[in-house]
């Protein structure tokens, strides 16, 4: 009877501080919701009743449990919760420079951990090896990252120039782990590489996650009309987008008036942004899209294909079309949830949807690669498959099991990051557009 009545008296002390805590309604409701009681129970029961002591870090580290716990309860891919010290992005990530492979990172994991890519530099060693975005990173060196803060991540694949780090990730649709070798380069965030065919100029822009897009892209838009281009390509090929504000100044670049992209909250749709008036291209013009092309990249080909200014070509896109906002917590760490979503100028939804292309066509760059995976063989026995007149041979571990994943094919390097490189022979949707333009 005294355990239970000590027991009482701290379970009043939580539900007193939880009060204290929380706003009247919130706490209110929290205290009188029998799984909220439930939740200052289990805390109290462990502090108390468990066989072992616990010390004050482990007891942190039920209640970080708890959070991380909630946050994964609401089953959204886009809200995460980031431990002290563990914030996953930087704001000099976007004006800086470093020696990595070229690929933006998200956590793939609601705690914070693990790592997703979400874009890939063109011309750096993630495109040129074939790394997608949605591509979840299993491996770096050997190492099982999966579990390990998404920041310990970058900093095993960011190193010293010219150094080695090899990848092993797990991409949807393919059976088999990829791996991928790739040599660190100094990477610089430009985002804009041009190129002309004839009267046909040609845009790629890879990233909105940098402050200098809108002047890289005026810039870029200039140089091809002092060479006389007539018609333009805007390339969000594996755009996984970045910063709202300029994806509303580059939409705006083509755009001469009228809603870029509305933003929905619980309570409210308004306009997020609208067009200048000050275009930088104002002649006919295509937008390219394929599945990796995310968010902001999403509000920009949805717009022009809302006001017909562009015909959209490619793939369904990914269909990122909601906003977060961090919220940094009592203890020091950063709660990044989803609390509103983009809607075109005619109010479609993007989130789960994407945008549809006017023009359906495949991404035929990086073909899927053949492979396989098994088990059962005897120990370091060695497994021969054919296919399409090529044999390929792999040996059995100590389980006996196997795996192969043929190497992607690298594409060719530009003399210039700026400086597109395309490939008309192995790019349909490139090809497909280029006809459009010069029907």
């Amino acid at each position: 009877m005294k355990r239970r009545a000590w027991f009482m008296v701290g379970l009043g002390v939580l539900l007193a501080l939880v009060y204290a805590q929380l706003p009247r309604p919130q706490a209110e409701t929290f205290l009188q919701n029998p799984n909220g009681q439930a939740l200052l129970e289990v805390y109290q029961r462990i502090q108390q009743d468990y066989l072992e002591p616990l010390s004050k870090e482990k007891l942190d580290k039920l209640l970080e449990g708890a959070i991380g716990g909630m946050v994964q309860a609401l089953e959204d891919p886009f809200t995460s919760y980031s431990p002290p010290q563990r914030s996953t992005l930087r704001q000099e990530d976007l004006r800086g420079e470093f020696f990595g492979i070229g690929a933006t990172l998200s956590a793939a994991n609601p705690d914070g951990t693990g790592a997703r890519i979400e874009g890939v530099m063109k011309g750096l060693p993630a495109q040129r090896a074939g790394l997608r975005a949605g591509d979840v990173i299993l491996e770096v060196d050997g190492e099982d990252v999966t579990k390990l803060p998404l920041l310990d991540i970058v900093a095993k694949i960011r190193g010293r120039e010219g150094t080695k780090v090899t990848l092993k990730v797990r991409r949807e649709g393919v059976p088999a782990p990829l791996v991928f070798e790739l040599v660190r380069e100094r990477v610089e965030i430009i985002s804009v590489s041009t190129a002309k065919v004839g009267d046909v100029g040609y845009v790629a822009l890879e990233t909105f996650a940098n402050f200098k897009v809108e002047d890289q892209l005026k810039r870029a838009i200039e140089e091809l009309k002092a060479q006389g281009v007539k018609k333009l390509i805007f390339d969000l090929r594996d755009n996984g987008g970045g910063l709202l504000d300029q994806g509303c100044a580059v939409a705006s670049a083509f755009l001469k008036e009228g809603p870029i992209v509305y933003t929905r909250t619980k309570n409210l749709t308004r306009v997020w942004c609208e067009a200048t008036g000050q275009t930088l291209w104002d002649g006919p013009m295509v937008v390219l899209v394929n599945g990796n092309s995310a968010s902001a990249s999403e509000i920009v080909a949805g717009a022009l294909q809302d006001y017909g200014r562009a015909k959209v070509i490619g793939e369904k896109t990914f269909g990122k079309g909601v906003g977060q906002t961090p919220y940094t917590l009592a203890n020091g760490g950063e709660l990044t949830l989803v609390t509103f979503e983009w809607l075109t100028p005619k109010r479609r939804s993007i989130n789960k949807e994407g945008i549809t292309p006017d023009i359906v066509v495949k991404d035929t760059r990086f073909p899927t690669p053949f492979s396989l995976q098994g088990a059962g063989a005897p120990p370091g026995a060695e497994i021969a498959v054919t296919l399409n007149g090529k044999t390929v041979k792999v040996k059995a571990d100590a389980e006996g099991k196997f795996s192969y994943a043929e190497p992607q094919r690298q594409r060719p390097l530009p003399e210039d990051r700026g400086q597109a490189v395309l490939d008309l022979e192995n790019d349909a949707i490139l090809k497909r557009a280029l006809e459009e333009l010069n029907r």
